[in-house]
């Protein structure tokens, strides 16, 4: 990809990112790193407001200043030779583009920069924080190290270097890009050497960022414990800076040139003794070896171990012996059916999938596969050679929550995770949660009603008292209390507050008055002192007069007089009740 191609997939991504066409705005990396005595490449595109469109031409000046107090101009597109840096803005002022080249920048360089576009007309402005951001450079004394890894089916072996003979690797050289126009060189070499041009294929490519060569091949055990070194070369202050990264392989395989010997060579005489030893090459080591002899068919063992001493050999001895070995190492693949494991949060769902062959992993909503969309976002994470991990992020609420499901599957079988429902953040929100403001006006206001409640209970009971000592009768309506019955000539009188009656009759409130009882079937001259029940048979009719009336047996009209009926019960009727007889 050569660095018009870089710099417009720059420049889109920016569009797409801001996503503002009608404001102004600026798309920045935040933070570029330099080599001393190099360039730096600073990718960046710029936006206005509609209204000073026609304003941009391109003879617009593009300006760049470090931020400081005060902030200093250090390029200019107009003059690119006589500020403190040195470089250029690539497109045009109306491209909106001020991708940018510095040239031979230092440690005096090190700092914020930000970007203002100027013409003659009424368009100036600077992109400067705090509404915009700014890239920071950042310069490097010397170049890093390259990285070398190790990758297997497309995978890192990250702890140890070890490989299965027979397998296809992939070992990788990366090393970063500082200057897009003068970018590094990488070389391979290996120990042994001729080791390096066997079979082995050397890929390289220029990413935006990044220089990488791959080296590619089948391996086998002669690989074993050879060191593969990857060396970057940087140009800076006109010279050429190295450096170097190495990794040595380590690599798994079965016994190799198995060899027997005889010691001591050469003849043995009876009764003497010989000692037979068998060597292999293998990794890991060999750590068993069995000893043979083919006279026998079929062949037993006749001992274990490296080594076989005869002591006092005699005739029966003789014969070949044939030696086997055998490592300790061996290689079991488990293949099984997908298992998953799961969590979902609010609004973030994850699921692990963990199965040989590597399996599938996707997320379905009512049976229909879900993807990359407004709605919702996936990332997908690979965790080795037979694990698979999926995020889903949900970005708006989803209908038939309760269908969501995780799927996966490989050639042994399938598994799938149902997740439950989850409420809307917000409306959780508001289920779990209090408006103290309203909980406090409404406890004020209760508060309020439960005083004027209290208030107007008060006032009713002072303004009609509840007598004490009183006593109603249900089905009769009487009601007398402290009264006292006083005889007067032909007539006795009954004494009562007229605040009590006044509950029961309704009438508008008096001072005292005076009620009269007649006792038609009286007999006055006995002088027997009756109780309530037996006076309720000889009287019913009560006459009610006020204190201004002289004569208690004139006035009286029928709506004064109120029939006393049912009257059975001394203890419901009268509370105390006296009669005094005047002889």
């Amino acid at each position: 990809m050569n660095m018009m191609e870089i710099s417009l997939t720059f420049l889109l991504t920016g569009c797409l990112i801001q996503g503002v066409f009608c404001v102004f705005n600026i798309s920045l990396p935040e933070t570029v790193e330099a080599l001393q005595g190099s360039c730096v490449f600073i990718p960046c595109t710029f936006y206005i407001d509609q209204q000073y469109k026609d304003d941009l031409t391109d003879s617009a000046k593009r300006i760049w200043f470090k931020d400081g107090d005060p902030a200093t101009p250090v390029f200019d597109s107009s003059s690119p030779d006589t500020g403190p840096l040195r470089g250029e803005i690539f497109g045009t002022p109306r491209e909106k583009n001020c991708t940018t080249r510095f040239d031979n920048v230092s440690q005096s360089h090190n700092g914020s920069y930000y970007f203002r576009i100027e013409t003659s007309d009424r368009l100036k402005h600077s992109y400067r924080r705090p509404a915009f951001s700014q890239v920071e450079i950042a310069v490097r004394d010397s170049p890093p190290k390259p990285t070398v890894s190790l990758l297997k089916d497309q995978q890192e072996v990250k702890k140890v270097t070890e490989v299965m003979e027979g397998s296809s690797v992939n070992l990788r050289c990366s090393t970063k890009i500082f200057c897009p126009f003068s970018p590094a060189v990488l070389t391979w070499s290996s120990s042994p050497e001729h080791l390096l041009s066997e079979n082995i294929t050397q890929q390289q490519r220029q990413e935006q960022t990044e220089l990488i060569s791959d080296l590619i091949f089948t391996v086998t055990h002669r690989h074993h414990s050879t060191t593969f070194t990857c060396t970057a070369t940087h140009q800076q202050f006109q010279r050429q800076i190295t450096k170097q990264e190495s990794r040595t392989l380590r690599v798994q395989y079965a016994p190799k040139n198995t060899s027997a010997h005889v010691s001591p060579s050469g003849f043995v005489v009876e009764g003497g003794s010989v000692t037979l030893s068998c060597s292999s090459d293998a990794n890991p080591p060999v750590l068993n070896y069995t000893w043979y002899r083919d006279t026998e068919d079929p062949l037993k063992p006749v001992q274990t171990g490296q080594n076989l001493t005869i002591n006092n050999t005699d005739p029966t001895h003789s014969g070949r012996y044939v030696c086997t070995a055998q490592n300790a190492s061996v290689l079991l693949d488990v293949q099984f059916a997908p298992k998953i494991s799961s969590s979902c949060n609010q609004r973030i769902c994850v699921c692990e999938a963990h199965g040989n062959p590597a399996p599938k992993l996707e997320w379905r909503l009512s049976g229909n596969v879900l993807a990359n969309s407004t709605n919702t976002s996936i990332s997908n994470e690979i965790l080795g050679s037979t694990s698979l991990k999926s995020i889903l992020t949900i970005h708006q609420p989803l209908t038939d929550m309760t269908l969501l499901q995780c799927f996966s599957a490989n050639t042994y079988g399938t598994a799938s995770q149902q997740f439950p429902p989850y409420p809307d953040a917000s409306t959780q929100e508001t289920k779990t949660s209090f408006h103290h403001p309203s909980v406090l006006l409404g406890a004020a206001v209760g508060a309020s009603a439960m005083m004027i409640l209290c208030i107007m209970l008060i006032c009713y009971e002072r303004r009609n008292p509840k007598p004490s000592g009183t006593r109603q009768d249900n089905t009769s309506g009487l009601l007398l209390a402290q009264t006292a019955i006083a005889s007067d000539s032909d007539s006795e009188f009954v004494h009562g507050n007229e605040d009590m009656l006044s509950a029961v009759t309704q009438r508008p409130p008096k001072s005292l008055n005076y009620s009269s009882i007649d006792f038609t079937n009286a007999e006055q001259a006995s002088g027997e002192i009756r109780g309530a029940s037996s006076l309720a048979d000889e009287y019913d009719v009560v006459h009610h007069r006020s204190a201004s009336a002289t004569d208690p047996d004139q006035d009286q009209s029928p709506r004064d007089k109120e029939k006393i009926t049912d009257v059975s019960s001394e203890d419901t009727i009268y509370e105390n009740m006296t009669r005094r007889l005047v002889v």
